[in-house]
């Protein structure tokens, strides 16, 4: 079991922490721990520390094994361990966080950004370069589908500057190429513990990097410390899941073109339908439901932020799901909010409207949303499910010259690298738009090569619907993981059939319902 640790710090952080966490390894696998009662976990994550736990964290780690996960500042003791200097944030040290938005056709990012090193592929990871901020369309979308690491003094920025010795530096916080400001995560090995340190209160819980996290708890020294077993996103037998969505925000039926050429490729497309356009008869929908796709609702009218309150995104949310209901004969279990906005009472709201999931994600706000990898959410009951999904697949940012797919491609090749599923979306045209597209030929060309760039480089994709992709994720979030005769033992929800797997000791492996893993 994990536990989470950091009285006196971020609530926040440590509850967006456990919820990551939870995501990963399964709900009853992760707890909180008590400011009166020992920390007798194996595994701990000490999140947004402060100085006051630094006498805990060095007597846990004294009755190793031990693994222990450090987001944040760490307090003295762990400086002294890590062999970390302090350093005040100013001057030489200063760093821009902050990214210009993206003009059309082209990708702005941050001067600083983060590099990781060769330490980083002992946890399954790379020489990634990962800048503070992204954008490739406007101040909205990024799609590489990280979040913004905050220049200011928030648990979403970095903390206190830092820097631990090379050889057990994970990664460097870079101001521009060459000027390095600190240390931004570091791995210590020690004979009876090992050590993963983010300089972020909330770590990586909103990238690709989350990777480095589960490796380190699933299969790192395996054999010698604690190891969890990490639920994954990608189904046994499989090495990447692809879906694609169109959001139907002003149009519906012109998306055939489309949705034909999908259809003889032989891969679903789904649509997120808002419901204010169904004043007639659009069979598309039911030629979607019959090919494997899915239809979700988009809302009624595609407010921002769902009209802004909790009242306002409960009616938006209940009309939608009726009027999609008297159309299709389904009622709507997902829902794709307006522009990605998912404000935490949106979600309150469609959970109370009968919702089971909502996809969002926007680098432009809501940070809490930009989710490493899909799941239950802080706040929200363990059925409700949330994932993060920026890759917009638009003419306005198709690059010029070269390779115009080449951020696409990237996307595709880093969700691979790190099993997480690769969903895009894209829009029909409409009377007033067609989102950077000169006609519909040129959109279902760049489909069609994205489609072939992903077919020849993983070894067995698996493309689904939206629907069938929320129902893995929540057929994950319910499964039970518990601690048993020195393994796993798992229930699983019986509802979803595909192939439910764990990463465990550097394997991957299929589980059933009542499965030992030793």
């Amino acid at each position: 079991m994990i536990k989470v640790v950091g009285h006196g710090g971020s609530a926040d952080a440590r509850r967006l922490v456990a919820a990551a966490l939870r995501r990963s390894v399964g709900h009853g696998q992760v707890g909180f721990q008590s400011r009166t009662e020992p920390l007798d976990a194996g595994i701990a994550a000490f999140v947004d520390p402060g100085e006051g736990n630094g006498d805990i964290m060095r007597s846990w780690l004294a009755g190793g094994p031990r693994k222990l996960i450090v987001f944040g500042r760490p307090p003295s003791f762990l400086c002294e361990l890590l062999g970390a200097s302090l350093k005040p944030r100013n001057g030489a040290n200063a760093f821009d966080g902050a990214a210009q938005a993206a003009p059309v056709h082209e990708f702005r990012e941050s001067p600083a950004f983060v590099q990781y090193g060769p330490l980083a592929r002992r946890l399954g990871g790379n020489a990634w370069r990962r800048p503070l901020q992204r954008f490739d369309y406007a101040d909205e979308w990024n799609n590489l589908g990280y979040g913004s690491i905050a220049s200011g003094q928030t648990i979403w920025g970095p903390g206190e500057v830092t820097d631990v010795p090379p050889d057990i530096e994970l990664a460097a916080l870079m101001a521009a190429p060459g000027r390095k400001v600190g240390s931004y995560a570091a791995l210590l090995d020690q004979p009876d513990s090992s050590i993963l340190w983010f300089n972020r209160p909330v770590g990586p819980i909103d990238s690709f990097e989350w990777r480095l996290v589960e490796m380190f708890l699933s299969s790192h020294r395996a054999d010698e410390l604690p190891a969890q077993p990490v639920l994954s996103e990608i189904p046994f037998g499989h090495d990447a899941v692809v879906t694609m969505r169109l959001d139907c925000d002003e149009d519906i039926e012109s998306a055939r073109r489309l949705w034909l050429a999908y259809r003889q490729w032989g891969v679903p497309l789904s649509l997120a339908v808002k419901t204010a356009l169904l004043d007639g008869e659009f069979p598309l929908l039911a030629d979607v439901l019959s090919g494997g796709g899915s239809i979700l609702s988009h809302s009624a009218t595609h407010m921002a932020n769902w009209g802004g309150s909790y009242a306002a995104a409960l009616e938006e949310a209940l009309s939608s799901a009726t009027r999609l209901e008297q159309v299709t004969s389904r009622r709507p279990r997902y829902a794709v909010s307006p522009f990605h906005q998912t404000p935490g009472y949106a979600l309150q709201a469609l959970h109370a409207a009968g919702y089971e999931g909502c996809v969002g994600g926007n680098v432009g706000g809501d940070p809490a949303f930009n989710l490493a990898r899909g799941g239950s959410l802080a706040g929200l009951p363990r059925g409700f499910v949330g994932q993060s999904q920026q890759c917009m697949l638009h003419g306005d940012c198709m690059l010029p010259g070269g390779d115009p797919l080449a951020t696409y491609r990237q996307a595709f090749d880093t969700a691979l690298e790190t099993r997480s599923i690769f969903a895009y979306t894209d829009h029909p045209f409409s009377a007033r738009y067609s989102y950077g597209w000169s006609n519909e030929d040129a959109r279902i060309e760049a489909h069609r090569k994205l489609l072939d760039h992903i077919a020849a480089t993983a070894k067995s994709p698996l493309y689904l619907g939206m629907e069938a992709v929320l129902d893995f994720l929540a057929a994950n979030a319910r499964t039970e993981v518990v601690a048993k005769d020195g393994g796993f033992a798992f229930g699983l929800d019986n509802g979803d059939k595909r192939g439910a797997c764990v990463e465990y000791r550097g394997k991957l492996v299929e589980i059933f319902d009542g499965m030992h893993l030793r």
